[in-house]
């Protein structure tokens, strides 16, 4: 039976001698809505925030630490902000911060154990562990989103001149297209050899929805390289 386990960041729970009471559970995360009451009408209006907002949420293991020598390298661990991984979806990982004191407790059966507990407050979107780089060379490559929700990539271009990249619904114009343009459709930013590029292009970011899309372009491009950055819920 393989040991229940997580990794934060990059560091196994094994390798730090820890033990686990239970496996992490899988959750879904809560939608972000707001609730309205209406005088004189019965119940609540429910108004979603928008398209795929979901909040955060605290994710609680019980450890045991297996050592008392042991315990002052797991408390400098277990703190701040990283990425996170549970055994019950090892392919997968999320931005989370471990959020609460952390009290050991001699176990109650074994004198060299030590009890506690961490609570991570994670962010409730996922992104694969591994993902395969996208490189695209001809206009109407098909592209297939290996997530639940749409992804927003990072995009290298190569090429020269006016281009324009369209990925469903949402079209990147470049008027000016020179070597090194990066396009983290994220964040919403552009930059040439890490320089932004405020006003020099136009359009939307695009990005990859659920299931198959293709992607379009025009112009003089070599090259476009993809970073999915797929998105689990």
């Amino acid at each position: 039976m393989a040991i229940r386990h997580f990794i934060w960041n990059d560091e196994d729970s094994r390798s730090m001698h820890i033990l686990m009471n239970d496996r992490a559970p899988i959750i879904r995360p809560e939608e972000r809505v707001n609730h309205i009451t209406i005088p004189g009408r019965s119940g609540e209006l429910t108004q979603v925030e928008g398209e795929n907002i979901y909040n955060s949420y605290i994710q609680s293991l019980g450890i045991i630490v297996d050592g008392k020598e042991n315990v002052p390298s797991v408390e400098a661990w277990l703190k701040g902000e990283g990425y996170v991984t549970f055994d019950t979806q090892p392919t997968l990982r999320q931005r989370a911060r471990v959020i609460n004191a952390i009290t050991f407790n001699r176990h109650s059966k074994n004198a060299n154990y030590y009890t506690g507990e961490v609570q991570f407050y994670c962010d409730p979107i996922k992104n694969l562990i591994d993902e395969d780089v996208i490189e695209v060379t001809e206009s109407g490559t098909l592209l297939t989103n290996l997530g639940t929700l749409p992804a927003f990539p990072e995009i290298q271009i190569e090429g020269s001149g006016a281009v324009s990249i369209t990925i469903d619904d949402k079209t990147l114009i470049i008027p000016d297209l020179t070597s090194g343009w990066v396009a983290d459709c994220e964040n919403k930013w552009i930059c040439q050899n890490g320089v932004p590029q405020f006003g020099a292009w136009r359009g939307q970011f695009p990005e990859i929805p659920v299931g198959e899309s293709t992607l379009l372009f025009t112009g003089n491009i070599t090259q476009i390289t993809i970073i999915p950055r797929w998105r689990i819920l």
